[in-house]
């Protein structure tokens, strides 16, 4: 199947909102952190996304429904700009490396930010967020019922990464 993934704005954000709220209560659990996730909590979060400073990346089908997304949510902590990526792929395309995609271009992406960490967080049983973190390199330490990752971008690899995006 052909796959397209591209950066996602404000135009996306009814397609964003729709592939959300095909998530089951696990999924949505699992990819919001916990507890009871309503459609009106998916739609309050579509309507605070930040499209001018985060980095959204949606993988689309051949019909244009985003079926995969990353969320990188840019922020400062320490004197240092980290992306935490948060990443949700429709059940039914599972299992085809669009995760991992995702996560590759999140990681370019936050280079050419500037970032100088890429980090995430999920549960302990969310298997195949752990296994895309680790294949990313993200150094992962559990905390209670959640592992944390975080690894670090290098000055020189962020470089090359804006040149070769742009």
């Amino acid at each position: 199947m052909n796959w397209t993934l591209h950066r996602l704005c404000a135009a996306d954000a009814a397609r964003i909102e729709s592939h959300l709220l095909r998530l089951d209560t696990g999924d949505r659990s699992l990819r919001f952190g916990g507890g009871l996730v309503t459609d009106a909590t998916i739609r309050a979060y579509c309507a605070s996304l930040r499209y001018e400073s985060d980095i959204l990346l949606g993988i689309e089908d051949p019909r244009g429904d985003v079926v995969g997304l990353a969320h990188g949510c840019v922020y400062e902590a320490g004197g240092q700009r980290r992306v935490e990526g948060a990443f949700s792929v429709d059940r039914e395309f599972r299992g085809r490396g669009l995760g991992s995609r995702l996560m590759a271009m999140l990681e370019v992406r936050a280079r050419a930010s500037g970032a100088q960490a890429l980090v995430g967080m999920c549960a302990v049983r969310n298997l195949p967020m752990r296994r895309i973190f680790e294949r990313a390199g993200l150094v992962l330490r559990r905390e209670d019922d959640e592992l944390h990752g975080q690894r670090e971008l290098l000055a020189a690899d962020r470089r090359a990464a804006h040149c070769a995006w742009t």
